[in-house]
């Protein structure tokens, strides 16, 4: 791998810094005046007796005999002086650590000893002002070093390390629908939701990551997983996407290690559901895509997509946006922050289940022109999810991720990741809405018609839209009426996911047995936590569950569970602000009529 170069003036802590970065890296570590003093122990005596160009030469001879894979170099700053060595080093990834000019002065004193190249012909106000100049014209990166400590500086340097690396090659990418007959790009994929042949828009190919690059990724924020990501796969500018996935991620991912299984929190976004890790850079890519032309957006919920898509959208001037509930399924506090909204946000309940709200829009995209989806059923909501798998494996070390699923858009992603290189297996964890485990099993799929109310509510789905999908990932092929045109792979789709279907009674225990251990889980968690259980001797290694939302959300189950909860400020008082909502019949004429309205 690319070797690292670390300079600056002198006190930049070059050979601390440098010295973790390579333990961090599995590098070696070249400190350059450790290396020249091997040959001549006081280098300011050599400088002063053979000058400021003789000790730049002699620098550059001990440089030139250095690796530059996998490692680190910390040489002097004097070496921007020398072509020879610059030449050398060129193909480093290469940091300047800047300290400002005050703290230098701080430091060095006018018996300093450390052969600063320069120093006593110039003075230190224009040695510096010198040095500077030379260093942004050379270096691929600057980091700013004053009050940080080592630690902080050395991940700081990875991180840049592992983003420059993961962003040397952007492919273009299509995509093209699981019926086989519609092609896109990103942002057309992204605008249309459901492809012209009613099918469902998938990658055409999916780039891999290899080992190193893997690695490396183990070193990025949140952020910079998404963004390294994403633009694999979306058609926009890396400044551009860089600077939502910045915008977008202000949150993080706590992992907690317990005895029998680790924790990813992922609800810790501003509607407390990791669907704000989608909904959050969806809205921003869809605002670039649309450039300034209005947006119809339309989406169904079983519970956590439509407060998620409520706050990404609310307020964006140019977005309207419609939000299908199914009336008396989701909780109190998933309703509120739909109808709370206002504004752009128009929440409107089904008087009947998901499955029905997710029948009238897909009828609304086929028959409607210029609307737009924020369901999973649209890429672009879809492949944000991606970045989480890879992030969750690189803090955790999983063997194998739980995902408790419904419309199964986590999973999709997760397996999009696998394609990609992630070297885990996945638990796809369900309520007693079991098409899926019954169609590993027999090979033979059937919904279920109509979809059973269970007490976790976005999981209530019996003939998930992403099925598609995972049937296309495994060279099989799925219409959007459900039909299995192509069998899939089973047998490597079932290596890859273990699917289990958990009752609630076996939900509300799990709640009750994680809470004895020092973990609260909502019940989407705990249906993932039973799946764990179930399924402990089948070797998973190191399960990681994605707990999916706050326990604040499920209020009652957890009370009756005697289970403590405490409101996260992005829930605080929303039982105080007023709701507004329509109210409709599973009828399409109805729908129609509410789009219409948004659309003039």
């Amino acid at each position: 791998m690319q070797g690292i170069l670390l300079t600056g003036m002198p006190y930049a802590g070059k050979s601390t810094a440098g010295k973790e970065v390579a333990d961090l890296l599995g590098f070696q570590f070249f400190d350059g005046d450790t290396e020249i003093e091997k040959l001549h122990p006081d280098r300011q005596r050599y400088l002063d007796e053979n000058g400021d160009d003789a000790y730049i030469d002699m620098e550059a001879k001990v440089i030139m005999g250095l690796p530059l894979k996998k490692v680190v170099h910390a040489p002097g700053g004097s070496i921007i002086y020398s072509k020879d060595v610059k030449s050398r080093l060129k193909d480093c990834f290469k940091v300047y650590l800047k300290v400002s000019l005050d703290v230098l002065k701080e430091r060095i004193t006018d018996d300093d000893r450390r052969g600063i190249v320069r120093l006593k012909h110039k003075g230190i106000g224009a040695l510096y002002a010198e040095r500077e100049r030379l260093f942004n014209e050379y270096f691929d990166a600057t980091l700013a070093v004053d009050g940080l400590d080592p630690d902080t500086v050395a991940r700081a340097i990875v991180s840049l390390y592992a983003l420059h690396n993961l962003t040397t090659e952007k492919r273009g990418m299509r995509y093209v629908s699981t019926n086989g007959h519609s092609t896109a790009s990103f942002s057309e994929a992204m605008k249309l939701g459901l492809a012209p042949d009613k099918g469902l828009f998938v990658p055409e190919t999916i780039p891999p990551f290899p080992a190193e690059q893997l690695r490396l990724m183990r070193h990025l924020t949140y952020p910079q997983t998404a963004f390294v990501v994403m633009r694999q796969f979306a058609d926009i500018p890396d400044d551009g996407l860089r600077k939502m996935c910045e915008d977008a991620y202000t949150f993080d991912v706590p992992i907690e290690g317990h005895e029998d299984i680790t924790i990813a929190r992922m609800d810790r976004g501003p509607t407390a559901s990791f669907k704000d890790f989608a909904a959050q850079l969806l809205s921003r890519m869809m605002t670039h895509a649309a450039d300034g032309r209005k947006l119809a957006i339309l989406t169904a919920t079983s519970g956590d997509t439509g407060g998620a898509v409520a706050a990404a959208f609310k307020g964006l001037p140019h977005a309207q946006v419609a939000i299908l509930m199914p009336l008396g399924e989701v909780t109190d506090t998933q309703r509120r922050q739909m109808t709370t909204a206002g504004g752009n946000i128009t929440a409107v309940c089904v008087k009947g289940t998901f499955d029905d709200c997710q029948a009238l829009a897909k009828r609304a995209f086929s028959e409607m022109k210029g609307l737009s989806s924020a369901n999973s059923i649209s890429v672009g909501r879809l492949l944000p999810q991606v970045a989480y798998h890879f992030y969750v494996w690189g803090r955790s070390g999983a063997d194998t991720i739980v995902v408790p699923s419904g419309n199964l858009g986590s999973l999709v992603a997760g397996i999009i990741a696998k394609r990609m290189g992630l070297p885990v297996r996945f638990i796809a964890a369900v309520n007693a809405n079991d098409e899926v485990p019954r169609f590993f099993s027999s090979g033979s799929y059937a919904p279920v018609v109509p979809s059973k109310a269970c007490i976790s509510n976005a999981m209530n789905i019996g003939n998930p839209s992403n099925l598609a999908r995972l049937v296309w990932l495994y060279d099989g092929r799925m219409d959007e009426k459900g039909n299995i045109l192509k069998q899939p792979d089973m047998e490597a789709m079932k290596k890859d996911i273990l699917a289990v279907s958990i009752t609630d009674d076996e939900t509300r225990k799990a709640i009750k047995d994680a809470y004895a251990k020092g973990i609260v889980l909502e019940p989407h968690g705990a249906v993932g936590y039973a799946a764990v259980q179930k399924l402990s001797s089948r070797g998973l290694g190191k399960a990681v569950l994605l707990e999916t939302a706050h326990p604040v959300k499920f209020p009652r189950e957890l009370k009756a569970a005697g289970v403590p909860f405490t409101v996260p400020l992005s829930l605080a008082g929303l039982e105080k602000l007023e709701e507004h909502y329509l109210t409709i019949e599973p009828d399409f004429g109805e729908l129609r009529k509410i789009i219409s309205r948004m659309q003039q």
